[in-house]
């Protein structure tokens, strides 16, 4: 971190989660070279394990309340998925495993982002058809 001339501050939406990339934006905000010789350092964040359902039920913060807390440019939103879980049960990463999965095509968008192209940011929604809301069953 300290000679770091960018970062990527990786965060779940989760109040503790959020607490601690917030401490970290104020280490690299202070205890970097860049920082003692008072220049900035570009900082992105990298929002993981968004699940839309549970940021609209309270369940976990939602989106603008991660960049308000952070104040730092949003590089992209990763959904929640459980393709995820299985790519890293095997040791394979999910850009590789399930290159075609949402998780896949998120972090693909956010390292182009990252690396200077133009690609429009998504933010992962409840996208259910009138059919699927009418006959999903909701937990209790």
């Amino acid at each position: 971190m300290r000679h770091a001339d960018l970062a990527v501050v990786v965060t779940n939406p989760e109040v503790s989660s959020v607490r601690d990339s917030d401490r970290i934006i104020g280490l690299l905000d202070s205890k970097t070279l860049r920082a003692e010789k008072g220049e900035k350092m570009d900082k992105h964040l990298l929002l993981t394990r968004y699940d839309p359902i549970r940021a609209e039920r309270g369940e976990m913060l939602k989106t603008e309340d991660v960049l308000e807390i952070l104040s730092i440019p949003l590089l992209g939103i990763i959904p929640e998925s459980e393709e995820v879980l299985r790519a890293s049960n095997v040791g394979s990463p999910i850009t590789i495993a399930n290159p075609l999965s949402a998780a896949a095509r998120a972090y693909a968008d956010a390292a182009k982002r990252l690396s200077g192209e133009t690609v429009v940011l998504t933010i992962p929604t409840d996208r259910r058809s009138l059919f699927g809301k009418l006959f999903t069953r909701r937990a209790a």
